[in-house]
């Protein structure tokens, strides 16, 4: 990737969003390459940098993290060239074999969510207010009671209720679509 091409229109809101979305995968997926934490943060700042300097390449069409994985990838064997002489450094090959297979983990991830997603989309209108109260905006199962004059063991209740429905849906829908 040459990194001499400028891109005068930087990032998007939307891009933004995306990268920041994706960081807690991306750690992960850069983790596992390094075979552990240490330098990290680095390999994920580096990250960063490089997939907002070239942020006009992404194809919006695509999934995010598959493009940003690339960016990683590169960028840990960047790092990990730098720090040859340490004993505990991975082969290249299996770097690149564990990346690939990480990729297609999170590709199916991704298959997954879409999945779940779509099964939210089933639920009534009051259900997934409820849904996206406690899991999107992270209220506490106490502040939602108390916001409907509920009992917070019976919103407890119907919260497991919701969760078992949403994971038979997905669990259905991953057998039918192969996603297993």
């Amino acid at each position: 990737m040459d990194e001499n091409l400028p891109d005068t229109s930087g990032p998007t809101p939307e891009f933004v969003q995306r990268l920041m979305a994706s960081q807690s995968a991306m750690y992960a997926f850069i983790v596992s390459l390094l075979g552990g934490a240490n330098d990290a943060d680095d390999v994920l700042q580096e990250t960063n940098m490089k997939l907002c300097r070239r942020c006009a390449l992404y194809d919006r069409e695509q999934p995010f993290l598959r493009w940003a994985y690339t960016f990683a990838r590169f960028e840990v064997m960047a790092h990990r060239k730098s720090k040859q002489r340490s004993r505990l450094v991975l082969d290249d090959e299996l770097v690149v074999r564990m990346a690939g297979e990480l990729e297609e983990s999170a590709e199916k991830a991704d298959s997954r969510l879409k999945v779940l997603e779509r099964c939210i989309e089933r639920l009534n209108p009051r259900q997934r207010e409820l849904i996206s109260a406690r899991y999107s905006r992270g209220e506490a199962v106490r502040d939602i009671a108390e916001r409907l004059s509920r009992p917070e063991n019976a919103m407890a209740a119907l919260f497991y209720r919701l969760r078992k429905i949403l994971a038979d849906c997905v669990q259905s829908n991953i057998g039918k679509e192969g996603l297993a």
